[in-house]
């Protein structure tokens, strides 16, 4: 059923829960979870302090609202871009890019999310699980060569997370050309796990090209 076909009141529900989510994404991407308040949301979202609570039960609930939202969406479109795939590089490549690409597209929520979430550059936590397997396929078929699976993870992750803060900057300072940037960042990882520069920057090129055609 689309939004437009549910009950008028239940259409009015979920337009506020919208508003109240994305007036707490701004704030935590502006000063992270422990600066903000619920008054703050509330006054940001212009409703009452009443509704928040008939949303949300408490601002972590809200956070985790928040931060599953877009990591279930990230997630989501990773696993369908390299669904069939057994391309180590291929499968990096895009998972890469469509991390980067929703930094540029959605600056706002990237930036809250690594606010949200600091145990995303934990090389264990669960998010990372993709990640882990995809290093592991390329390491087992000789498609990645790098020094330890632990070594390339805690690598590729700290490029990554480094690479989303500059792309999700909101003070001005983001770089001037952010789908070439990505891509450079991209190459630079894939020759981290073992690719020649050529490949690494083929396969960048092709999957920021993809990732920025989707989204024009």
């Amino acid at each position: 059923m689309s939004l437009a076909q549910r009950p008028r009141t239940q259409r009015k529900r979920e337009r506020t829960r919208g508003e109240l989510v994305a007036a707490a994404e701004h704030l935590v991407a502006a000063r992270g979870l422990d600066a903000v308040s619920i008054d703050d949301i509330v006054e940001a979202a212009d409703v009452a302090k009443g509704t928040f609570y008939t949303h949300f039960a408490d601002k972590n609930e809200l956070a985790e609202a928040i931060s599953h939202r877009t990591r279930m969406e990230l997630e989501d479109r990773i696993t369908a871009l390299n669904e069939g795939s057994r391309d180590a590089a291929k499968r990096m490549a895009n998972g890469l890019s469509s991390m980067f690409a929703f930094a540029i597209a959605n600056p706002v929520r990237a930036r809250a999310l690594l606010r949200l979430r600091p145990s995303v550059v934990d090389p264990e936590a669960s998010m990372n699980a993709g990640l882990r397997g995809d290093v592991a396929l390329g390491l087992k078929s000789k498609r990645f060569s790098t020094a330890s699976l632990d070594a390339a993870v805690v690598a590729v992750i700290g490029g990554t997370m480094a690479a989303i803060l500059r792309l999700s900057d909101t003070t001005g300072k983001r770089v001037d050309d952010p789908y070439g940037f990505a891509t450079g960042i991209v190459a630079s990882l894939l020759v981290l796990l073992g690719l020649k520069q050529l490949e690494a920057s083929r396969l960048a090129a092709a999957a920021m090209n993809a990732r920025k055609e989707e989204l024009s």
